[in-house]
């Protein structure tokens, strides 16, 4: 795809991302637990995958809770998925310690799909998922023609549904926005993977 094209593409994903979150009433819903941030692609207005990142923050994080928000996801009727993890109670290797959704919603003849932690103040990932995406909102801001290289590389490792060789979006906001990557075969060489 053009980069013309890539930037309009990820507009319209951004505009539709904003539609599904009005739609469904998710941060309305959600700020009953904590404050919701917006976070990863649609923060940065850099959407190629049809996905939406929230984090929601509380000082207490409450199964109980967590479970009253599920059956109202599952009660509108709304989602194809509405899954609940608890990685508070069944800590896992390399995970938040808090609870995960993933909700998944047809919009548009197309499958999106909600990632939300539910998370402490004080869990490091939830500082490193708020400082990562301050950080990479001022370099942004700082070097905007950058936004074509993230694109150029997101689409270039997109296999359908997620990124192939386990790349993240991090992954790439990373490469490009603190150590100079500039072209998707910087990314190949720097990561160690395949295009």
């Amino acid at each position: 795809m053009q980069t013309k094209n890539l930037i309009k593409n990820s507009e319209n994903i951004y505009n539709t991302a904003n539609e599904i979150l009005a739609k469904t009433n998710a941060i309305e819903i959600f700020s009953k637990l904590g404050k919701v941030e917006i976070i990863g692609s649609l923060r940065l207005k850099l959407m190629y995958r049809l996905d939406i990142d929230l984090v929601v923050i509380s000082e207490k994080i409450e199964k109980t809770k967590a479970q009253k928000i599920t059956k109202q996801f599952l009660d509108t009727g709304i989602f194809q998925t509405v899954t609940l993890a608890d990685y508070q109670t069944f800590p896992a290797y390399n995970m938040p310690l808090g609870f995960y959704w993933e909700l998944t919603i047809t919009h548009q003849n197309k499958n999106w799909k909600f990632d939300v932690w539910y998370l402490r103040p004080e869990e490091k990932y939830t500082d490193m998922f708020l400082s990562s995406i301050k950080k990479f909102e001022s370099a942004l801001v700082k070097n905007p023609e950058k936004a074509e290289i993230i694109l150029k590389i997101k689409e270039a490792y997109f296999d359908g549904v997620k990124y192939k060789d386990k790349v993240k979006s991090v992954d790439i906001y990373t490469a490009v926005l603190e150590n100079g990557v500039n072209n998707v075969e910087e990314f190949s060489k720097t990561t160690n993977t395949e295009v």
